[in-house]
């Protein structure tokens, strides 16, 4: 009973606390699905089936909140893990999806913590699948996974930030800058993140640029990004396009070109991308480009509850070995024979609350 009394009090004193911000919210998706995918290793054609999480929008929980400081300033909080929802986290919940406290006014923003990088948020923007799923269109960390010695620690988020967002009275205009450090000794100059995205998105017109940069421990393996997007909601239909490049010091290259479309159709929305990426790789012999086709539909059954479909084919060049995979399913040790082409469909629901 005492123990009972005391779980009650100390649930009343936080609850007190919550109360005294503005706002604080409990958010989260979950978002499972099953997935057939298949490949051409050096074994011969494989395929593999099973449940995935994350194909339409990563699975995570969070809380954030803000609290009203008067005269126009603002503090708030953003705790946010990844769910990992097929196998119920078993490698533990964190919040490494994102861990910020800002202080907010007519100044605009001031953000620290973990957050994700100016020139991957480009790359969701204009995607149709968001960078989810086995659909997703740009492929981030092109460089990290194509060149031995790339650092591509950044590529989506970084740690350690100082982040300065632009207030949303500028007529459309919008951008941030971000700096993210390494806290490396001795002067050494390991995952120090420069980026910043710049542009105007209002009524059916967006356009952005965006430009990263992550140190490594050697020129080689510092890593650029720089990226070109911009959509029209023409109600009907919903273009976009986008182009992106990723670099590393020892002279690795690819270039990345992504057409696009949304559509409502029905009780849903169609979705539908093609990309090419052209590597130029001082090292390599033969031309190790790929491309990749993707088509879905989601079903809404409600505001906050969506049945999605995907189907998605890469057809890679030369030794390149790209296959369609999602988190949960992929093809493990096997060794992906090089210029196959490989492909994949995946069912799900998404419920965000």
């Amino acid at each position: 009973m005492k123990k009972s009394l005391l779980a009650l009090a100390a649930f009343g004193l936080f609850a007190g606390a919550a109360s005294a911000q503005s706002t604080v919210t409990l958010f989260g998706i979950v978002d499972a699905g099953f997935a057939r995918l298949s490949a051409k290793t050096t074994a011969g054609s494989k395929t593999v089936q099973g449940v995935t999480n994350s194909g339409l929008n990563s699975s995570r929980l969070g809380f954030r909140g803000v609290e009203d400081l008067g005269g126009g300033l603002k503090a708030g909080f953003w705790l946010e893990g990844a769910l990992s929802n097929d196998d119920g986290n078993a490698a533990g919940f964190n919040f490494q999806r994102r861990s910020t406290v800002s202080l907010m006014g007519n100044f605009g923003e001031i953000r620290l913590g973990r957050d994700y990088t100016p020139h991957f948020w480009n790359t969701t923007v204009y995607d149709p699948f968001g960078t989810n799923g086995i659909g997703q269109a740009l492929t981030h960390s092109m460089i990290g996974s194509v060149g031995a010695g790339a650092n591509g620690t950044n590529s989506v988020r970084s740690n350690n930030t100082i982040g300065y967002i632009l207030p949303g009275n500028l007529g459309g205009i919008n951008g941030q800058v971000q700096i993210g450090f390494g806290e490396n000794l001795n002067g050494v100059k390991t995952n120090n993140y420069l980026g910043g995205r710049v542009g105007y998105a209002a009524g059916p017109v967006s356009a952005h640029v965006a430009y990263g940069k992550t140190e490594g421990a050697t020129d080689g393996g510092d890593v650029k990004y720089f990226n070109v997007g911009a959509s029209y909601d023409a109600g009907v239909v919903k273009p976009m396009v986008m182009v992106a490049q990723e670099k590393s010091g020892a002279g690795l290259k690819i270039m990345a070109a992504e057409v696009g479309v949304t559509a409502p159709l029905g009780q849903g929305e169609l979705r539908a991308a093609y990309s090419r990426y052209d590597v130029k790789d001082p090292a390599a012999v033969r031309d190790n480009d790929w491309n990749k086709i993707a088509v879905g539909y989601g079903y809404n059954l409600s505001k906050r509850t969506q049945l999605y479909s995907t189907y998605a084919r890469i057809s890679n060049k030369g030794a390149q070995n790209r296959v369609v995979a999602n988190n949960g399913l992929g093809f493990g040790a096997a060794v992906i024979a090089g210029g196959t082409n490989n492909s994949g469909v995946e069912l799900g629901i998404r419920h965000s609350f």
